[in-house]
């Protein structure tokens, strides 16, 4: 019994020691796993820091220099699987414009638990990914990055200044500069690093950009002054150099041209030298050559540059380069090279408008003189002839009865001769208002926006070798010039080359929108030839239509235009079954249609005393599913013949 005691005793002892064994070798697992995850952790912290780090102090200069420091990191075994890792890559990504990999980079770190400032740093490399110039413009985009914003700022992250940098390039894309001199501030004040110089060196470079769009020339010597100064201190010469870049833009604005160029082409040959050239360079050294006069250099570099694209394949927009190669061939003569020969055209159909109104008004003013002259000269003679005859009269009844007489005759005279002037006067303001409107309906039908639409969709249409159709569209264009320079210099056309120019201009913007919508003309049996009506007075509201009622339909558009006769009047009617009401009231909160303002004065001045009058109604959501918008024009009746 008593050794059946102490044998239960020994094993007693044995398991509670066993018991304790595990037991502390459960703790070391814990305190192990404690340990692992307090350093993982702080390897997290410090990958954060090494981002935070780059992103703050704009030492990621290059998809090069990022690629080596993820290198080096992997180093560390545990890297690979740290979230930082895809954020990094998606950053290396970005910097090499490869959109699509930084999003498959960022779908990596779907499904992983992430701080909040891992969260707010996916967030940001998600939107830069896709800030472009059009999509900024968009709400979509724009409330993206205010929710992002918001999300940070409730997190307190350390990366919440990033989105205001994104806010303030988008404020300035969109030429809000006072916002975005605030989002700039609001950058400074959130970021994590304003001691060091990189930091204070780029913030007044960006309130820089801001003063330069402002006009504010007073803080602009300033703050180019303060951009020196911490670009010295950065001890970086690629940013020390970049101030010539910034010296350039500063003389430009102060209409100091040779000291543009001088610095711009200091800036230039730093970059060649240490062969980081770039688009902007090109373009920049280009347009200073020619506000200089220096048309050859500025040629050079202009096809310098667009050689440069081309070779890197650079998503650049070519426009300014064609403009402004366009403006130096036509200084220096050689109209067979220049880019842009339509702008060419509109440029001079707009200085002989200005040239031919001058003359006009120049000649009316002539006559107006030339008449009120002739007025008194006649009335000097007839005071003449009246103190003649009161001389030649010895009887004072006599000289009183010839007096009242010639009193009385003068003063029907003078009021006549007022009144005369008056209607003189009268028509010659007429006479100018008239040329004025003409001149705003040339201007507003040929205004350099639909220069630069139309040419740009002909360069769509041959860079993707559609030549039949770039033929086509050339041609309509060309007709389309040739009948506002040569209709617009009429009082009235014929119905028949209205409805003509009318229907070029509405295949011509079929093929700019890519056929959504078609259109039927009605006439009725009408003698095209013989009812006149004032040109083009019909397509300010087509042209409405298809920039409002078609926008964003999500069926075919149908435009309808018919013209009929109706009690010794022209009835036009132009219908269309877009958005309706929708479109009116976005066309009443950007104020009223300048062309509709400028139709209703022609009306107006050209049937002034006609009976019944000229008018326009507009009837929107006409239809029965409350949609479409109609414009209904009365004018007196003109016949060719009367």
């Amino acid at each position: 019994m008593k050794l059946h005691r102490t044998g239960a005793f020994y094993c007693l002892i044995v398991i509670l020691l066993l018991a304790q064994l595990f037991s502390c070798h459960q703790n070391k697992i814990q305190d192990s796993n404690r340990k692992a995850k307090v350093a993982n952790d702080s390897l997290e912290l410090s990958y954060e820091n090494v981002l935070l780090t780059y992103l703050s102090t704009q030492d990621f200069k290059s998809a090069t220099v990022v690629k080596k420091k993820r290198n080096e990191l992997l180093k560390d075994g545990y890297f690979e699987h740290s979230p930082y890792n895809s954020m990094l890559l998606a950053y290396e990504y970005l910097l090499d414009d490869n959109i699509d990999s930084v999003e498959i980079a960022l779908k990596n770190l779907e499904g992983q638990k992430l701080s909040p400032d891992a969260t707010v740093l996916k967030d940001y490399l998600g939107i830069r990914a896709n800030f472009s110039f059009h999509e900024v413009t968009s709400g979509t985009m724009m409330a993206q990055i205010i929710d992002a914003k918001e999300y940070a700022l409730e997190q307190k992250s350390v990366f919440t200044f990033l989105f205001y940098n994104l806010l303030a390039n988008a404020e300035y894309r969109q030429a809000n500069y006072r916002e975005a001199l605030k989002d700039v501030e609001s950058w400074y004040h959130y970021h994590p690093n304003k001691s060091n110089a990189h930091v204070s060196q780029a913030y007044q470079e960006m309130k820089f950009m801001q003063y330069m769009a402002l006009d504010d020339f007073e803080k602009l010597k300033g703050t180019l002054d303060s951009c020196k100064y911490y670009a010295n201190a950065t001890k970086d010469s690629a940013i020390i150099m970049r101030m010539y870049d910034l010296q350039s833009q500063y003389y430009f604005s102060i209409e100091n041209n040779s000291k543009a160029l001088e610095a711009s082409k200091k800036y230039f040959n730093y970059l060649q030298a240490t062969n980081t050239l770039n688009a902007y360079v090109y373009a920049n050294l280009g347009k200073n050559f020619l506000n200089n006069n220096q048309v050859d250099s500025a040629i050079f570099y202009f096809n310098s540059g667009l050689r440069f694209i081309k070779k890197h394949k650079i998503k650049h927009n070519k426009i300014f380069y064609y403009n402004n190669l366009q403006l130096a061939y036509a200084l220096k003569g050689d109209y067979e090279r220049a880019y842009f020969a339509l702008d060419s055209t509109f440029q001079d159909y707009k200085l002989s408008t200005k040239r031919i109104e001058a003359e006009k008004i120049n000649d009316i003013n002539t006559k107006y003189q030339t008449e009120k002259k002739d007025q008194a000269i006649t009335l000097l003679r007839t005071t003449n002839a009246f103190n003649h005859k009161i001389l030649l009269q010895q009887r004072w009844i006599f000289v009183i009865l010839l007096a009242l007489v010639f009193s009385i005759a003068f003063f029907i005279y003078f009021r006549n001769k007022q009144k005369l002037l008056k209607n003189i006067n009268q028509r010659i303001l007429a006479e100018n208002k008239q040329l004025i409107l003409e001149q705003k309906t040339r201007q507003n039908q040929l205004n350099p926006h639909f220069i630069y639409n139309a040419i740009a969709n002909l360069q769509g249409l041959i860079s993707s070798e559609q030549k039949a159709k770039a033929n086509q569209y050339l041609l309509l264009l060309s007709r389309q010039i040739r009948d506002i320079l040569e209709l617009n210099r009429e009082e009235y056309i014929s119905l028949d080359q209205e409805i003509k120019s009318l229907n070029n201009y509405i295949l011509l913007q079929q093929m700019r929108y890519q056929d959504v919508f078609d259109f039927q003309i009605e006439t009725d049996d009408l003698d095209l030839d013989d009812v006149m009506i004032p040109p083009m007075i019909i397509q300010p509201f087509v042209e409405n239509a298809i920039e409002h009622a078609f926008k964003n339909l999500p069926y075919m558009g149908q435009l309808d235009i018919s013209f009929r006769t109706h009690e010794n009047q022209l009835h036009v009617s132009i219908c269309d079954n877009g958005w309706g009401m929708q479109v009116h009231k976005e066309q009443v909160s950007h104020k009223t249609s300048l062309s509709q303002v400028i139709t209703k004065e022609r009306l107006e001045l050209l049937f002034a005393d006609a009976e019944p009058e000229a008018r326009i109604e507009i009837t929107p959501n006409y239809r029965d599913d409350q949609r479409g918008y109609k414009v209904e024009i009365y004018i007196p009746l003109v016949l060719y013949f009367n």
